[in-house]
């Protein structure tokens, strides 16, 4: 009970004192109001960014293994000769080998994909028309907002049907019902039955899902539907050059049945398609790897934001001892008095001790304010 008595005689007297001089405690404090913000601020900023991060490869799945086509470098071109029509990238025989020799695999997606152009009146907009199974949605997270994706009725009978997303319909300036709509992509014809989520999910990961950097141009149509209409072949005219390009897939999304086995599998992978693909024209994206990488920069960017910040606050420190070392110097009548009515050395330090440490407390409660 005394010692309380004497700690709110302390914090009383201490406050009195800190009062008595409000500017000087007021720009002493600030050192430590702008530490402790510094602190909190960088916390929420790392936090904030390893939250988004784990959005983003959440849009990819964590239990993914994503392979692309990817065009080979002019020198493997066919030993160096030129040809007329290049052939590369997955082709439908990996897609069955993947199927039946690789374990750990749950469910394994074909996406073939071509490019062009969408028209409602006179407007027109580039968009990739990607040709999936059902499964793709729930796989690859697109989300349905309105209306439904596609069955296995549709894809068996080949219907000219599509999903795509509202800003799409936008840019091309229909905002009428949507559902039901003739979208004219080329001289194809797909009728709208669906209209994804929006997403803010945008940069270098968007690729690996094979959608387009900026805007969200997508146009998804049944896997058969496409093949059968399209077929594998597509033609590229662009300043007056002419070329042909022969792609069974441009994508296979397979996914694993736990998240242990998404290594082994990509290994596996990897394994697979460097014995068939000598021209090296694949790319094998895997979402753990990239998540692992990411999360180690990530900690090292939190490590140095931390040390940024405990500068600021070890210099707001160092501030307090100094104006104290001063305070306890201007006030050496004030301490000698005290001792010579009776109070102890510690009684005087505690004094001290205290103001510094309300300086600090009210400057870390600004701070975090």
């Amino acid at each position: 009970m005394i010692q309380l008595a004497r700690s709110v005689e302390f914090a009383t007297y201490a406050a009195r004192n800190l009062v008595r001089y409000p500017l000087r405690s007021f720009l002493t404090a600030l050192g430590v109001v702008f530490g402790v913000a510094s602190v909190v601020t960088m916390l929420g900023l790392g936090r904030g960014a390893e939250e988004q991060l784990l959005r983003e490869f959440d849009q990819l799945g964590i239990t993914n293994v994503i392979l692309d086509s990817v065009k080979p470098p002019e020198s493997k071109k066919a030993g160096g000769t030129r040809q007329w029509v290049l052939k590369y990238g997955l082709t439908f025989r990996d897609l069955e080998q993947i199927r039946t020799t690789v374990p750990g695999v749950s469910r394994v997606l074909p996406v073939h994909k071509y490019s062009e152009r969408a028209w409602y009146a006179s407007r027109k907009e580039e968009v990739d028309v990607l040709g999936v199974i059902p499964e793709h949605f729930s796989v690859a997270k697109l989300k349905i907002a309105k209306g439904r994706g596609f069955t296995d009725d549709d894809d068996r009978t080949r219907r000219a049907v599509c999903v795509v997303h509202a800003s799409l319909l936008r840019a091309l300036g229909y905002y009428g019902e949507p559902l039901g709509h003739k979208l004219l992509v080329g001289e194809q014809i797909y009728e709208v039955v669906g209209l994804l989520e929006d997403t803010e999910f945008r940069g270098a990961m968007r690729k690996a899902l094979a959608t387009p950097e900026a805007g969200e141009n997508e146009v998804y149509a049944p896997y058969q539907t496409v093949l059968a209409r399209i077929g594998t072949m597509s033609v590229s005219r662009r300043s007056g050059s002419f070329e042909a390009s022969d792609v069974e897939l441009n994508q296979i999304i397979v996914e694993t049945k736990l998240q242990d086995d998404v290594l082994p599998v990509a290994r596996m992978l990897r394994a697979i398609l460097e014995r068939f693909h000598e021209d090296k024209d694949f790319r094998i994206t895997v979402p753990l790897e990239l998540l692992e990488q990411k999360r180690r920069t990530q900690q090292v960017f939190n490590v140095a934001l931390l040390l940024i910040a405990g500068i600021s606050l070890l210099v707001g420190g160092i501030g307090i001892a100094n104006i104290m070392l001063a305070t306890v110097t201007e006030r050496t009548r004030e301490i000698g008095i005290r001792r010579a009515i009776g109070a102890t050395r510690s009684t005087v330090m505690s004094q001290f001790l205290t103001e510094t440490v309300t300086l600090a407390g009210a400057g870390g409660l600004m701070g975090v304010a």
